[in-house]
Order: structure tokens, then C-alpha cells, then sequence
């Protein structure tokens, strides 16, 4: 990361995070009962983990040990891209044992520009999964990961998978959508999303499907920025109300400034409403100013049902 960039990065972190406002209410926390195991469904969201030396390995292994010890229940977890800087077998294995550490069974993982580097992905299919753009069906939740598909510092979708994308999101209008891609779409509202290489390239052809049909989050990474920095979720009414939500690395970032974080969130059967959480992970603890609670299309049914591609 240029030097510039990098002090501009602290700056703003400095001036945005001294002045964080916690969104939630005590009474909308109390809306629903978030922390009953058997009638919610908890997800824990990760990005970025790529480490380029022993600390940052040091980092993953600290989080894993810590929702491990302090946060149990919880049912599946999410990597947004970049779980290696470069793409070398070594490191995927580490990822692999360490991820394997974890009381957690379902991992989903999506491929980020860092993944692509080398082998185009090859690593990332014969460690993780073949499949690198697939739905998952949890009750009523459809869960929707797309992979970057091009080397470079963008979110690159092929036609083929939009279209994919785009007829999933059509056809259940009567789920809840969650979608996973690496970088933000444009005009999300995420810091920084604006800039190409900050982005989905294309974002359009997505915002206008947005504009007709709901689709309730949209998590991202990329960014590497601490949650406490300002529209780090950002609710869109002009794309009927989607919720983008950002997920920072889990290695520190800016000279240790940015600690590991990642995120929580937990859907309550018969509720309409989704709590999201901050965990940072070398203080062991979450950020309560930093919950929210957002409203999502529809209440929660916590039946399971079978996975789908």
C-alpha cells in the first residue's frame, strides 16, 4: 500500500473512529431472542485474512481460539476472499489445519483477487471447493457467494455468473438473499467503493436488478478498513432497502491501529430483524456501540433445508 495512502488511511481512521455513534437501542436489542441457540441462526463473517508474515498468521489463529472459547453457537461462517496473499500450497494448508481448529463444521468460502494470483484459483479449488460460485439454503435464507474471476485489484463477475445471480434472486422472492462477494458494488456506499479497484466491475448491471427486487444483505471485504470507521453498513433505500455490510481483515492493518475483526450475525427464528455484531478478537471482545439491528423482507424460518447450487 502506497505511503500516502497509508497515512491517509490513519488520518481518517483517527478523526471517523473518536467520533463512532453507536445506531442500536437497547429496546431494539430486546426485539428479538438473539441468543437462544436452539431458534437462531449465527453466522460469523470474515475477510481478508492473507498473511504475509508470522503475526498475521498469529491474527487468524488468535480468532479462531477466541470464538472457540467466548462465542459459542455459532452455525456456519463466511470468508469474503483473500484467505492468502499469494497463492502457494503452504499456506493454504496452514489455512486449512487452522480453519479445521474451529468447533465450527460449515465454512463457505469465496476466491478474492489475492487468491487468483499464481494459479488462477487452482489451490483455492483442490483445498477448498470446486465450486466457486454457489447458493446455500439455511430455512429460508438463501445464501449466495460469488468469486472474483480475474486477476487484478477488482471484483470481476462474469456475464454467465450475473445472469445466474440475477435468476436466483428473481425466482425466490420468498427468501431472505444474502450475497458474498469480495469487493463492494459501486454506489453502495461503502468507503472507498466508488474507486475501480475498489469495486464490482459492472455494478450497474446488479444495482438495476436491485432496484425491482430486494435483496436483504450484501457482505463484502477487500477493504481492509476497521469497523469503526463511519458507513461501514449502509442501508440503500433507492435498492429497496439492501443492506451493505463491509467485513474488515482479520489481519491488523495501519501499523496496528486496525485490529483483527470480523463480524456476527445472528437471525432469530420468527423475527424479521438481524443483529450484527463487532468482534475484535486480540481484546477477546465485542464493541457494543458498534451493534445494529436492520430490518430484513421477511421473518425467519428456522427449519433447514437442504443446500442448492
Amino acid at each position: 500500500m502506497p505511503t500516502k495512502l497509508k497515512l491517509f488511511l490513519i488520518l481518517l481512521f483517527l478523526i471517523q473512529s473518536s467520533c463512532y455513534i453507536g445506531y442500536t437501542s437497547g429496546e431494539e436489542l430486546t426485539q428479538a431472542n438473539w441468543f437462544d441457540s436452539k431458534n437462531t441462526l449465527t453466522l460469523w463473517a470474515l475477510a481478508d485474512i492473507q498473511p504475509t508474515n508470522r503475526g498475521h498468521e498469529e491474527a487468524f489463529e488468535i480468532a479462531i481460539t477466541d470464538i472457540n472459547d467466548n462465542v459459542p453457537n455459532v452455525d456456519l461462517a463466511i470468508v469474503a476472499g483473500d484467505i492468502v496473499n499469494q497463492s502457494d500450497e503452504e499456506t493454504f494448508d496452514w489455512y486449512v489445519r487452522t480453519r479445521d481448529n474451529s468447533y465450527i463444521q460449515e465454512w463457505y468460502e469465496i476466491i478474492g483477487n489475492h487468491d487468483l494470483k499464481t494459479d488462477m484459483g487452482q489451490l483455492f479449488r483442490e483445498k477448498l471447493r470446486e465450486e466457486t460460485n454457489y447458493s446455500v439454503l439455511k430455512g429460508n435464507i438463501l445464501f449466495i457467494f460469488m468469486s472474483d474471476s480475474q486477476r487484478g485489484k477488482a471484483t470481476e463477475i462474469s456475464k454467465e455468473i450475473f445472469n445466474w445471480w440475477k435468476d436466483l434472486v428473481v425466482n425466490n422472492r420468498d427468501k431472505i438473499i444474502v450475497v458474498t462477494t469480495h469487493a463492494p458494488l459501486e454506489d453502495s456506499g461503502i468507503p472507498f467503493s466508488s474507486f475501480r479497484d475498489r469495486q464490482v466491475i459492472d455494478s450497474e448491471r446488479f444495482t438495476q436488478v436491485l432496484k425491482k427486487y430486494r435483496v436483504d444483505l450484501w457482505l463484502s471485504g477487500h477493504l481492509h478498513l476497521p469497523h469503526g470507521m463511519m458507513n461501514n453498513i449502509v442501508e440503500k433505500d433507492k435498492y429497496e432497502g439492501t443492506i451493505f455490510v463491509h467485513i474488515s481483515s482479520i489481519r491488523p492493518e495501519i501499523m496496528g491501529l486496525k485490529e483483527s475483526e470480523s463480524r456476527l450475525l445472528t437471525f432469530a427464528c420468527g423475527s424479521d430483524k438481524v443483529l450484527i455484531r463487532v468482534r475484535n478478537h486480540k481484546d477477546g471482545r465485542f464493541l457494543p456501540n458498534q451493534d445494529r439491528v436492520f430490518a430484513l423482507s421477511k421473518k425467519y424460518e428456522c427449519k433447514d433445508e437442504p443446500s442448492t447450487n
